[in-house]
């Protein structure tokens, strides 16, 4: 009788200690799941002056609940406009959001935002706040990479350069993205 409670004990034990999901600090806060990695290009064009810009960068996001995405995006734009060379380099801040992130064709937004540094002639320059939203599609070409159309407009803010306002670089974005990384949350 002894052994018999002993193995209903045991077992009892297993099947609880089986039940139990092991606890996180993410858990914790509404059932926060880690569940991908993606790195990749950004390529844009811009409106500054009536030309179209390009702008490159790259970026790196952590992916929670297969649809969050938060991390960092740097780049770089150069350009000439009359004569005056503008050098635009920021790195900023990255938040995305997929709709359905699991079919071939889904919407996505992203907003980035953060300090950058405006250049003029390689002589001035200018701490300046830029933020900017854009919503597109994304498609799934394989499990390891995707490829994103997004549109949106950019806003500079605290330009103090003589000769330049906000305006002057606040414009409509296009973005070419090129995604590489995995999912493993699904």
């Amino acid at each position: 009788m002894k052994k018999l409670y002993a193995v209903l004990f045991f077992c009892s034990i297993l099947s609880i200690s089986y039940a139990q999901q092991e606890e996180t600090i993410f858990n914790e806060f509404g059932g926060i799941d880690f569940t991908g990695v993606w790195a990749g290009s950004n390529n844009s064009l811009t409106d500054f002056d009536n030309d179209f810009e390009v702008t490159n960068g790259g970026f790196v996001v952590f992916e929670f609940n297969n649809n969050f995405l938060i991390g960092w995006e740097g780049y770089d734009s150069g350009f000439t406009s009359d004569g005056t060379e503008i050098d635009i380099k920021g790195n900023d801040l990255l938040l995305g959001y997929a709709w359905r992130s699991k079919k071939v064709i889904h919407p996505i937004m992203y907003l980035k935002g953060g300090k950058s540094t405006l250049e003029v002639n390689d002589v001035s320059s200018d701490k300046v706040f830029v933020v900017q939203p854009t919503i597109g599609a994304e498609v799934n070409i394989a499990r390891f990479f995707r490829l994103g159309l997004d549109g949106g407009y950019r806003f500079f803010g605290n330009t103090d350069l003589n000769g330049f306002s906000n305006n002057d670089f606040s414009g409509p974005i296009m973005s070419l993205r090129l995604k590489f990384g995995w999912s493993w949350g699904r």
